[in-house]
């Protein structure tokens, strides 16, 4: 999940004064991972993640791909599919608590990590490169199928990273989060392509999928998961508004 605290992206293997006296090798780790794996005659390779794992799995998944070329690789992050922070600033708003996602930040953390970037993302990219470290503007530079599973309201995302508080929350909080999760579901039909597959219900969550729910369509993100990696079409969202999904938790 965190690992080496680098969104799986670093290449720094010799800690520095610049690095704070720390590794950052998130890339490396799953580099040397895959070569011990020997991995020369798969035929099909998933490559998942939760959180961080999620982010890492998208940063990474063409790499993978390229150093498989005789597999088929596709990538199915749960909870990773990000876009930059922009936190609320209205009446109630809590301190994040996690890693500052604006926009201006992400040149430093790319910095600090020694950043490994997908080549096509970050060539198009040019001085914006390091937005090629989230989902939503690295996915049309990926040449693999992908699965998403992400909540339309996600909880770390919300609390952690764009200053939501804990529910209940106030009209102008509810409103942020209402078009919080309208623009992650735009996000996420926007970007994926002809024959991904996705998972969104409206619950409030993070990473919590599991054979407990949520459902939907009556199906759990994996029984989903299994349809669509048999070749079945899978593209499920709730559209009922907020945190109305059948989902895995109760909010009190």
């Amino acid at each position: 999940k965190y690992c080496s605290q680098d969104l799986w992206s670093g290449t720094v293997d010799q800690p520095s004064d610049a690095s704070y006296g720390y590794h950052f090798a998130g890339h490396l780790i799953l580099s040397s991972v895959v070569e011990h794996l020997n991995l020369s005659s798969a035929e099909q390779v998933v490559l998942s993640g939760a959180s961080a794992g999620g982010i890492g799995s998208w940063i990474n998944v063409g790499w993978l791909q390229r150093k498989l070329p005789q597999a088929k690789v596709v990538v199915a992050p749960i909870a990773g599919f990000y876009s930059f922070a922009y936190p609320y600033t209205g009446p109630g708003a809590q301190p994040g608590g996690l890693a500052d996602f604006r926009e201006e930040a992400w040149p430093g953390h790319v910095q600090l990590w020694g950043s490994y970037l997908e080549p096509k993302c970050a060539e198009a990219l040019g001085d914006r490169s390091y937005a090629c470290m989230l989902s939503n503007y690295s996915r049309p530079f990926l040449d693999v199928p992908a699965f998403v599973v992400e909540a339309q309201t996600d909880k770390v995302q919300l609390q952690a990273h764009d200053s939501i508080p804990a529910p209940k929350w106030n009209t102008e909080e509810e409103d942020y989060v209402k078009n919080w999760g309208a623009n992650m579901t735009r996000s996420i039909k926007a970007q994926l392509r002809e024959g991904d597959g996705r998972f969104s219900p409206a619950c409030y969550i993070h990473t919590d999928f599991s054979k407990a729910g949520p459902f939907l369509s009556g199906m759990t993100y994996g029984q989903a998961f299994a349809k669509w990696l048999s070749g079945e079409a899978v593209q499920l969202d709730d559209d009922c508004g907020i945190l109305c999904g059948q989902c895995s938790s109760v909010l009190v």
